[in-house]
């Protein structure tokens, strides 16, 4: 049964124990029946949740996440801790605690627009922030705690990336390269020739790289967590994981390198400055320190992005097709692949005009030849 505890500083305290019968408290009530009335009604909840109609606990969202959801996530270290701060710093904040059957699509919409205009976020962190409640509250309807998700009756548009993939000349990426110290220099050159994500890049080892068949297979990243080496669950998407080709160029480089600074540890073809692994935050402040001492401008957020982007540019100029250069970068499909390169795709308009006046030509020319062939008959 539960009870009402007398704090000193928090006024009144309610105490219960849920489904589960894991004890459960809620403080801050100015008044004893305040508390009694609160505990009261939960342990009225947990009844009906007992007899097994979960859509009439209404359990609070702060609730659910925590005895429900959390307990069954399966992602990598990274993705949970993403989901951690977006909880802690703003879902929980937000909609803690309400019950999940009081969540109506305009409290998601008042959210999204607070987080956008008061907490001035990004769309796409905007978007992500609303997908992972999505997701919660779609798992809260396959459990059948809540008969219908509120995010059923809203139409969303998938948020647009604020600065477009900005490519680097040859000559940029030559000075960013010398601006280095001379063990960091590959890193550029990987991400140039590649176009492979920078995780890729620092995740690279040498069992990775067939001279033979002039190839590299890309099955692997860097993971985020500093206890580990590569990430335990693979690459980003199952897209990532692609063989692509080993330019001469690179060989070359490789080899030089290899020569030069040997093999960093389990095998990477990149390292620190003390022979350890070279993590994410540290080769991106080395290419933004390195961009300013060349006088690259550099689009923010983008950073060693940009490599990727460079190199996708080239495929682009020496015309290669959308579908090879999605394969290439190892993206899901062609959609997305479109979504961010598109713009650096020639303008066809003219081309197809153009195309089509010429047909158009020598259709005429044709329908001549023929007219004056029956007439000399």
């Amino acid at each position: 049964m539960g009870s009402s505890v007398k704090r000193s500083r928090k006024g009144w305290t309610a105490r219960w124990r849920d489904v589960n019968g894991v004890g459960r408290w809620k403080a801050g009530f100015a008044t004893k029946k305040d508390a009694d009335d609160y505990w009261k009604d939960q342990e009225a909840k947990v009844r009906k949740g007992k007899s097994g109609n979960r859509l009439e606990l209404n359990i609070t969202l702060y609730d659910y996440v925590m005895d429900e959801w959390r307990q069954t996530l399966d992602v990598r270290k990274s993705t949970k801790e993403d989901y951690q701060r977006a909880l802690r710093s703003h879902i929980i904040p937000q909609f803690g605690e309400t019950g999940i059957n009081d969540i109506k699509p305009n409290d998601i919409k008042a959210f999204a627009v607070m987080l956008k205009e008061d907490k001035h976020l990004a769309p796409r962190t905007v978007e992500k922030i609303l997908n992972l409640l999505a997701q919660i509250l779609k798992t809260a309807v396959d459990n059948e705690y809540l008969s219908r998700s509120p995010f059923d009756k809203l139409k969303r548009t998938k948020a647009q990336k604020l600065n477009k993939p900005v490519p680097l000349t040859l000559e940029q990426v030559r000075a960013i390269a010398n601006e280095l110290p001379e063990v960091y220099r590959l890193m550029v050159w990987i991400g140039y020739w590649t176009a492979m994500r920078p995780s890729e890049i620092l995740g690279l080892t040498w069992e990775q790289l067939n001279f033979d068949e002039e190839s590299i297979v890309i099955d692997r990243q860097l993971s985020r967590d500093t206890s580990l080496v590569h990430e335990p669950k693979g690459l980003k998407t199952k897209a990532s994981a692609r063989t692509i080709g080993f330019p001469v160029t690179l060989r070359k480089l490789i080899a030089e390198h290899i020569e030069k600074f040997g093999l960093g540890p389990h095998g990477l073809l990149l390292q620190n400055r003390l022979g350890g692994v070279l993590r994410y935050p540290d080769a991106a402040r080395l290419f933004r320190n390195a961009a300013r001492s060349a006088g690259v401008p550099l689009v923010e957020g983008q950073n060693m992005h940009q490599l990727r982007h460079t190199c996708v540019s080239t495929l682009v100029s020496i015309g290669i097709s959308p579908k090879e250069i999605q394969e290439w970068v190892g993206h899901k499909s062609i959609v997305e692949t479109m979504d961010t390169y598109g713009h650096l795709f020639p303008d066809a308009t003219g081309k197809i005009a153009a195309r089509l006046d010429s047909f158009a030509k020598e259709h005429e020319q044709y329908e001549k030849v023929e007219l004056i062939s029956i007439n000399g008959l």
